[in-house]
């Protein structure tokens, strides 16, 4: 978790600080070499890659958070809702997760955001209405899961009330698996985004996004190489330390015992 913490801290940072303007066009210092006032250097703009680099970070902090509350308040409301019902309703909310799971994500919410333009919150709402469908599914297994266990019976046998049963033993099980598949997939999402920002249609390429940034400086690839090298190296990097740090681990999703309260999901 430090790991995380760090990086959280860093990405937050690169946003409200910069050592220079991201968007100061100075021609004279086009294509400068790594140095003490650039560290990275500059682009064909003479734009500080640095600076740029740092707002992107910013923009991608941003749209984890925006795509994580979406998955986790729709597939959580979802999940929930289709473990408390019977018959027809909860084949329709069921249906409507294994649905959203087979959508081509990249493409609906590429159409999405060139509707809407993009920015990092029109980014994070489009990856995250696409991309609630898991979450749904992963909830309501672990609510179907916990409810068969023998405290949730002597439970229900004690005539505790549904809420308070559901604050005392599901919200806690099932929230310790539900926020460690989201951490592990932040860095599906980090991806994602870069790809939105390369893709993105109509979009402004000249944003100091990581991926706007390797398709602006796609046509320097063989002359300058470092300006597609570094946004790439950022993206794998925060994408590769989510993925790494908030990896699950098998304890969370293990079968409980007495005196447990990890449940094991089922499909």
């Amino acid at each position: 978790m430090l790991a995380i913490a760090l990086l959280v801290l860093l990405l937050a940072g690169g946003a409200l600080w910069q050592p220079h303007d991201p968007d100061e066009i100075a021609l004279q210092l086009r294509h400068a070499a790594p140095q003490l006032a650039h560290l990275l250097g500059t682009d064909h703009l003479g734009r500080d890659l640095l600076s740029r680099l740092m707002v992107g970070g910013g923009h991608t902090l941003l749209v984890v958070a925006i795509v994580g509350a979406c998955n986790l308040l729709l597939g959580a409301a979802v999940g929930l809702t289709a473990a408390a019902r019977d018959g027809w309703s909860r084949q329709i909310l069921l249906r409507s997760a294994d649905f959203v799971i087979v959508m081509p994500q990249l493409v609906i919410a590429l159409a999405l955001t060139a509707l809407l333009g993009l920015t990092p919150l029109t980014a994070g709402i489009a990856l995250g209405l696409t991309g609630w469908g898991p979450y749904a599914v992963l909830v309501y297994s672990l609510v179907r899961r916990i409810q068969s266990m023998p405290y949730m019976k002597a439970a229900e046998a004690l005539a505790v009330p549904a809420l308070p049963r559901a604050i005392r033993h599901i919200v806690p099980n099932a929230g310790t698996a539900l926020l460690t598949y989201f951490a592990s997939d932040a860095g599906r999402v980090v991806v994602s985004y870069a790809a939105l920002a390369f893709l993105g249609l109509g979009a402004d390429t000249s944003r100091p996004d990581w991926g706007a940034m390797l398709f602006e400086y796609r046509a320097f690839i063989f002359d300058h190489p470092g300006l597609m090298i570094w946004p790439g190296v950022f993206t794998v990097a925060t994408a590769l330390i989510l993925h790494l740090a908030l990896e699950p681990d098998s304890d969370t999703f293990a079968v409980p015992q007495r005196g447990r309260r990890f449940p094991t999901p089922q499909s």
